[in-house]
């Protein structure tokens, strides 16, 4: 797996005259980027190998994501190809037809399906997902590879999970081993494996989503020493769920828009002199999910001797 060498010390920034140590994106990408132009060379000499990116209908924020990811793919020397036409029509059975046939192609070095899905095929979502074959699922959205991992038959984390992880290790704030660590969120795709990564490192974890009121997570987030949040509830980490010691490690993960400003977890003007260090966003977890998750096509062909040759 691409894990970073622990080397570097957080960058600090002015925030409305305030001094945050920011656990920033950028120098941990470009370090990824370079191991991966590296792999390139290595695997995938020829142009003729491709990332499959399903995107099966006409969704503003996913076309931004979408668009990135084929930036960065093609930035390493490799390409992309892009199955988006409106499917809004079309049956499952197609959607499944196309799967199976990059399942068997051997220039198709990994596939993603673009969530959300249209209305149309979310009933269908896991179904879809579970079509794709394991040493070609680079998100591990469908969970057998999270599954392997955790029994150590082999090593993968998805990206956003991943990119939490290798940005902690960049920074030396790897070893969580013993430590208090609140986990904020509910989503399959981001809260359970990166729980799953904490506990493997030796963490002391507690699991918050819905169910929960905001004074059950405050009794525990208010002496924990890492707090990792998710929620996709603009600003609700504040201050209150915090303590003053300021010593905790606050990650934010979640990123969207309100009124065409940035919004995020955590409401930065509160909690920005209670924390020791904090993600920026948009500048933190973000924009290494990208990097983490071209980084798994790479870790899946190592680790499954999987032969992409004509």
């Amino acid at each position: 797996m691409i894990w970073l060498s622990a080397s570097k010390s957080a960058r600090s920034f002015i925030w409305e005259n305030k001094k945050v140590m920011f656990l920033y994106w950028k120098p941990v990408a470009e370090e990824i980027k370079l191991k991966l132009k590296e792999k390139v060379k290595k695997y995938f000499p020829e142009w003729d190998k491709f990332l499959a990116i399903l995107f099966f209908w006409e969704n503003y924020s996913s076309k931004v994501y979408v668009n990135s990811k084929q930036k960065y793919w093609e930035s390493i020397w490799l390409r992309t190809e892009l199955y988006w036409q409106d499917w809004q029509q079309r049956w499952r059975q197609e959607v499944l037809e196309l799967i199976n046939k990059l399942n068997e192609d051997n220039n198709c070095v990994g596939m993603i399906i673009q969530l959300p899905l249209p209305e149309e095929l979310k009933p269908y979502q896991q179904e879809l997902l579970s079509a794709i074959s394991w040493k070609k699922d680079v998100d591990g959205l469908w969970g057998t590879l999270v599954w392997k991992s955790f029994f150590e038959y082999l090593s993968f984390v998805p990206a956003t999970p991943k990119a939490v992880m290798t940005l902690l290790d960049y920074y030396q704030l790897w070893e969580v081993k013993n430590k208090k660590v609140a986990v904020i969120g509910q989503s399959t795709i981001v809260w359970k494996p990166l729980a799953l990564e904490l506990i493997k490192r030796g963490a002391q974890i507690a699991c918050f989503d819905i169910r929960n009121t905001p004074e059950e997570i405050k009794l525990y987030t208010q002496t924990a020493d890492y707090i990792f949040s998710a929620t996709w509830q603009i600003q609700m980490i504040d201050e209150t769920y915090l303590w003053d010691k300021k010593n905790q490690i606050l990650v934010d993960i979640w990123y969207g828009h309100k009124d065409g400003k940035a919004v995020w977890d955590v409401n930065m003007d509160r909690v920005i002199d209670k924390v020791l260090h904090i993600t920026p966003v948009p500048w933190g977890v973000g924009p290494l999910t990208i990097a983490s998750l071209f980084s798994n096509v790479f870790d899946l062909r190592e680790q499954t001797n999987t032969t992409f040759s004509s």
